[in-house]
């Protein structure tokens, strides 16, 4: 039992997907034909419901039988959601290589200190009070308003980061207030700014006009 179920296990995704198949069709073909052709092979008596105990020593075999095609999808199944959960963060790993490169954070550091009054003078602007909870309508602001210079494409998943990961705070925090509206309008934001699968509005303009309503919709619920 042991070298078979070693030898299933070393076979390949493609080869127990196909035999799943294969064997589900063999099985429930089989056991439809003798069960209309030759009932009494099946079914002990004809005049009865279709029961397991009405069932033949045959017809309980067809049913315990399924387990194995069973069995060999569950295992491609697992496999394939290893091999899904491996892809995603290999992505998600690419990502960040790109996101904390050298490179990004010299080109960040260069652009952040040639446009550091507007940097300055947009934060002052926003009246920050000294306050945990202010971070959350702060933060994506400054990050948006940032997004307006010229930045690295490191800056902009960093950004979305950022403003999905607060618009999912003030969605938690509307929704425990029982707010039938704001909920929905923050967790759009979530989906729309998350960077794990980006949304595809193509150039940088329809963002910026994108992010105008987003940084006014943050403000206006900052006291919330």
């Amino acid at each position: 039992m042991k070298k078979l179920l070693n030898y299933v296990f070393r076979l390949s995704s493609g080869v127990l997907f196909l035999s799943s198949i294969f064997l589900s069709i063999i099985l429930v073909a089989s056991f439809f034909y003798l069960a209309i052709n030759h009932e009494t092979l099946i079914i002990k008596e004809s005049n009865q419901d279709l029961t397991f105990l009405n069932l033949t020593l045959l017809g309980k075999f067809f049913i315990f039988s399924g387990i194995i095609p069973n069995f060999l999808f569950l295992i491609f199944f697992f496999r394939a959601v290893k091999d899904l959960i491996r892809m995603i963060m290999n992505f998600i790993g690419w990502i960040m290589d790109i996101i904390f490169s050298t490179k990004n954070f010299d080109m960040l550091e260069k652009v952040i200190e040639t446009n550091k009054p507007v940097i300055k003078k947009t934060v002052r602007k926003l009246d920050i009070k000294k306050s945990e909870y202010e971070i959350f309508w702060i933060a994506p602001i400054v990050a948006l308003a940032i997004g307006f210079l010229p930045m690295p494409f490191g800056y902009y998943i960093i950004s979305r980061l950022i403003v999905s990961g607060c618009a999912l705070y003030f969605a938690v925090k509307f929704y425990k207030q029982q707010d039938n509206f704001k909920p929905w309008i923050f967790g759009f934001l979530v989906v729309l700014y998350n960077p794990i699968i980006p949304m595809p509005l193509g150039s940088k303009e329809l963002w910026m006009i994108v992010n105008i309503p987003t940084i006014y919709y943050f403000f206006i619920n900052r006291r919330s």
